[in-house]
Formats: structure tokens, sequence, C-alpha cells
């Protein structure tokens, strides 16, 4: 066998087994902090609190897959809980950052708060496809939230979505993260856009 031949077998080997590998990418997903939602003042004294969203994607298995240049296929999952915790907790600190009086309150609620914000997530995906010396990263992001006012017993519910899309010239866990996170920023932003609070009752604007 002559050496460019042992180099293609070689090579044929390494792509076999990394077609034939799954692995798990943990992703740690949550709104990170930026400047243009810094807290600068109270929105309203109104007590608010998130509970968990419901989860109902098609396929909550996975956040979605990495195809790697070699042919494996790697499922991003979420390190730090479960999509519809993750998601209530990243809901209420952005709340928070934006002035809101807000606490995540998980399973239960909180029996003072005169508002009570609920979900669920119809979609919340992050995917990329590498080639030679490029990833392309897409996240996707539907949700519909809805706040309920003990005051009087009404609610609003509010669908809102957001995609994005970036190509890195080599892949890091961070940047699934980073394209989640601020899809996600920006489907709370439409949410926060969209209403506001007329006395201890939030209402859309």
């Amino acid at each position: 066998m002559n050496q460019l031949a042992g180099w293609a077998l070689l090579g044929l080997a390494c792509l076999a087994g990394c077609a034939s590998r799954s692995e798990v990418i943990p992703v740690s997903l949550g709104v990170k902090p930026s400047q243009s939602v810094t807290k600068t003042q109270s929105v309203s004294d109104v007590r608010v609190v998130v509970i968990n969203f419901e989860d109902g994607r098609a396929d909550r298995s996975r956040l979605g897959t990495r195809h790697s240049v070699w042919g494996a296929d790697h499922a991003f999952q979420v390190k730090n809980g479960n999509p519809g915790q993750v998601t209530a907790q990243a809901l209420a600190d952005y709340l928070t950052r934006k002035g809101w009086r807000v606490t995540y309150a998980g399973n239960g609620a909180d029996q003072e708060a005169a508002v009570v914000v609920s979900g669920k997530i119809l979609d919340l995906s992050v995917n990329s496809t590498s080639g030679l010396g490029f990833t392309d990263v897409v996240a996707k992001t539907k949700l519909v939230i809805q706040a309920k006012n003990k005051m009087d017993g009404s609610a609003i519910t509010d669908t809102v979505n957001q995609a994005g899309t970036y190509s890195v010239f080599w892949f890091e866990a961070e940047d699934g993260e980073d394209i989640l996170s601020d899809v996600l920023e920006k489907s709370f932003e439409k949410f926060a856009d969209h209403t506001k609070f007329d006395g201890n009752a939030i209402r859309f604007r």
C-alpha cells in the first residue's frame, strides 16, 4: 500500500467514525445583560410573578442539532434546567432589568402578586451547519406569553417570535448560547413593548 492510499484510508476511517458519533452539546440558556436593557428607573410598583412556561414543541428532547463538517450530528440540550424553567427565569430577569417589579415563582404563584405571567413555548431552537472554514448558526423562538390580572380576572395573550443567524469561522458552544440569548431577548422586548401598566393591571398598549 503506498503512502497516498494509506492517507486516503485513514481519512475515510475518520469520516466514518465521526459520522457515526452522536454527542450532546450543553447550552446554558438565558438572556445575557446588554446595555439596551440596563435598568434606569422603576416602570411600576405593581407586583408581578413569572411561572414556568409549558413546553409545547413537537420535539422536546433537544434544542436543535449541530451538523459538523464530517457528517456527525450533535444535539443541543439545555444545561441549566428544562426549557420551560429557564425561559421563565430569563423573562423574569429581563423584565427586572427593564424596571418591572418581578419575581420568578417556578411552579407556584405569589398570592400577593397583582399579575401572574405564564406562557407556552412553540419554538425554541438553535441549529448549526459546518463546512470547511465556516459554521452557520440559526436560532428561532416563538412564545405565547399570557399575563393574568388578579384585580378583575382579565388576561392578555401575546404571541412573539424572533429569528437570528450568523456565521463563525470556528464553532464553539458559546456561539449557540449567544445567538439564542439574543433572539430570546428580542422576543421579550416585543412583549414589553406591546404592554403597559394600568393601575394594578397590565394591558395592551
